[in-house]
């Protein structure tokens, strides 16, 4: 329930600042054409609901576009913002006509949607939490009770390794986060138990870490680790690329071996 709440507060409470805001001064002539609590609906309703329509575009552009994309964390935004604004100016020609503001033209109306779209998608992508993009399964928690409660370390692992069903064949890679279980990766296969990545984390410390919401990767399974436009992530020995996130990344740059640089 947290975590619900904390993306949804960084999903609609900027936005909505910036609507309040506009909605206080009044731009592009609604200061002087409509009443103020007229005015701060109208500007809260369009931010918001164009909000929503620059972050589902700026989300998908962000998933299908490679990284070798130059300058990427420009373009993905702008080139969002100029899908989202398509929609957006039906919605903001609404918004005004139910409002009683005085007609414009749709290409005068776009640039003007587009202006704002841009601005709002550039910073808000910039500034995201590296989880904002995160799937549904992947910000779920699991409400299983702690196995270690005292909140130490486990330094050999013992206390994570009794949550399997079997024991590890092959080498131990990493864990990663599906819905309320865990898929435990070796070179020999994977399994699935039920535990909170935290408590896994914690366990786990001494042989690895965690390098995204939704990874944790052991030390020894790390082959390279890869730098692109600003991104990180870890090639493992199996050939698996596990994405390290923004606020994960000086943790793992600060163990990585000078070897192992990409």
């Amino acid at each position: 329930m947290r975590e619900r709440l904390r993306q949804t507060a960084w999903l609609l409470g900027p936005p909505a600042g910036v609507g309040i805001l506009l909605g206080l001064l009044g731009p592009f002539g609604t200061f002087h054409a409509l009443a103020w609590p007229v005015r701060i609906t109208y500007w809260l309703s369009i931010v918001l609901v164009n909000w929503m329509l620059c972050d589902l575009a700026v989300r998908r552009l962000d998933a299908w576009l490679g990284d070798s994309l130059p300058a990427r964390p420009i373009l993905v935004p702008l080139l969002g913002s100029v899908l989202a604004a398509i929609p957006a100016t039906g919605v903001v020609h609404t918004a005004g006509a139910i409002a009683g503001l005085p007609g414009e033209g749709v290409f005068s109306l776009f640039w003007k949607v587009l202006l704002v779209c841009a601005v709002l998608s550039v910073v808000f992508y910039l500034n995201a939490p590296d989880e904002a993009g995160a799937t549904e399964e992947d910000r779920s928690s699991d409400p299983l009770p702690e196995h270690n409660p005292s909140g130490q370390s486990d330094a050999g692992g013992s206390l994570f390794f009794q949550r399997l069903e079997r024991p590890i064949a092959g080498e131990f890679l990493c864990l990663q986060m599906q819905d309320h279980y865990l898929a435990v990766h070796t070179t020999d296969g994977q399994q699935l138990i039920l535990c909170r990545m935290e408590d896994a984390a914690r366990e786990l410390d001494s042989l690895g870490q965690r390098v995204h919401r939704s990874w944790w990767v052991a030390h020894d399974a790390i082959d390279q680790v890869k730098r692109r436009n600003g991104r990180m992530s870890l090639l493992l020995k199996d050939g698996r690329e596990v994405p390290v996130g923004r606020t994960y990344q000086q943790a793992v740059a600060a163990a990585e071996p000078p070897s192992q640089t990409g």
